[in-house]
């Protein structure tokens, strides 16, 4: 009968480790990262790389010194792509805090592949400054 008991309770211990395991957040690979004077501007998503269409990522801001999450207030990303002879595209980026200290997440629809330049900007208590990534959307 203990065996029994015993094989029950470690199924039940299985089943519930699993299932705490499976519900974190998926993981999350840099694509682009900028140091502005002792802040890290980083931008992250599950694939490492964004692509024509709609995508999501996060907009993430550290200390280079302790690399502990930074709070930058609120921020701004513009992309836009140089078109020779007409004025750049742009794509408007949706931005919300994540509840996580210093991520943000981003969703944006790139019209067309090739070289995007990603202006952030950032005013709040890690105080005020920008950056720009050039990145390939895909």
């Amino acid at each position: 009968m203990k065996t029994k008991t015993s094989i029950a309770l470690l199924a039940f211990i299985a089943v519930i480790t699993g299932a705490c395991g499976s519900g974190g957040a998926p993981a999350v690979k840099e694509f682009e990262s900028h140091r502005v004077n002792d802040l890290v501007v980083s931008l992250l998503n599950e694939k490492g790389e964004l692509a024509q269409g709609q995508n999501s990522f996060i907009v993430a801001f550290h200390s280079s010194a302790t690399n502990k999450a930074v709070d930058a207030g609120r921020v701004t990303v513009e992309p836009s792509m140089a078109m020779p002879g007409m004025a750049p595209m742009t794509a408007p980026v949706e931005l919300t805090p994540t509840g996580e200290t210093g991520r943000y997440a981003a969703k944006g629809d790139f019209a067309m592949s090739g070289s995007w330049r990603f202006a952030v900007r950032w005013e709040g208590p890690a105080g005020q400054g920008s950056t720009s990534f050039n990145s390939n959307v895909r």
